[in-house]
């Protein structure tokens, strides 16, 4: 019972992140900020999905082998995230994309 629930709640927060960031991505104006949006889900959403399939592998008893794989998991997402989130926002804004005018600044034109 505990390790169902200890599986299932970081399952279901995953999904409400990537549910969230499918429904901002919806509304955002831009490339940008869709990039920015699901570079947190993919980022949270995926460390959330990860703990839960480490408890899942609890079940059959603690393995040295699994923590190991977990954390090369864990760490290889926020590796992955960053690096993909900056190098689609960088590949988005030399396209020259149109920003949304909601877009308060942008440090990267040159214009003063």
């Amino acid at each position: 019972m505990l390790m169902d629930l200890l599986i299932g709640v970081p399952v279901l927060l995953g999904s409400l992140c990537f549910l969230a960031a499918s429904v901002a991505m919806n509304r955002a104006g831009d490339a940008i900020s869709r990039i920015n949006v699901l570079s947190v889900a993919t980022g949270l959403g995926m460390m959330l999905f990860i703990v839960a399939a480490f408890v899942h592998e609890l079940r059959s008893g603690f393995h040295w082998i699994t923590l190991v794989m977990a954390l090369v998991a864990w760490g290889a997402t926020v590796v992955v995230t960053s690096v993909a989130s900056i190098t689609l926002a960088r590949a988005a804004y030399r396209a020259d994309i149109v920003l949304d005018p909601r877009t308060g600044y942008d440090d990267l034109s040159g214009e003063d």
